[in-house]
Formats: structure tokens, sequence, C-alpha cells
């Protein structure tokens, strides 16, 4: 499985299936992300060891290097 630095996420849907997919340890959020949908997102992955960061108008959400499991 290569792995990529960064891709970028269009939903929360494909946020969630690059970051379970372990092929990439960022992920920029690409769309305008509300503040439940940001809330929703730092509850699911952060807990998880993950990091959520802005960057210019976005947020990217890094992984330390290790798969995480599927959530449920």
């Amino acid at each position: 499985m290569k792995l990529h630095p960064q891709s970028t996420a269009g939903d929360y849907r494909e946020a969630c299936a690059l970051l379970r997919s372990g092929c990439v340890k960022h992920v920029r959020l690409g769309w305008n992300v509300g503040s439940d949908e940001f809330f929703r997102i730092a509850s699911d992955w952060c807990d998880t060891g993950a990091k959520i960061k802005k960057e210019g108008d976005s947020f990217v959400i890094s992984l330390k290097g290790f798969p995480i499991p599927p959530q449920h």
C-alpha cells in the first residue's frame, strides 16, 4: 500500500474513508466545515490520537503514523 503525504476530502464521509484507509497521514478538509461538523470530526478522530490544525482557510487532520481501526 503506497502512503501519500496528504489528500483533500470533499465531505465528512470522504475524510473518514481516507483516514481509515491507512494510505494518508494528513487529510485536508476541502469544504466549508460548519461548527457542528467540526465538533463531530474532533470527537470521532481526536479521541483516537489524531490532531486537527488550521492551515490557511481549511483544517487538516493529521494521524500519528498508526492505523486507526474502523469506528462504528
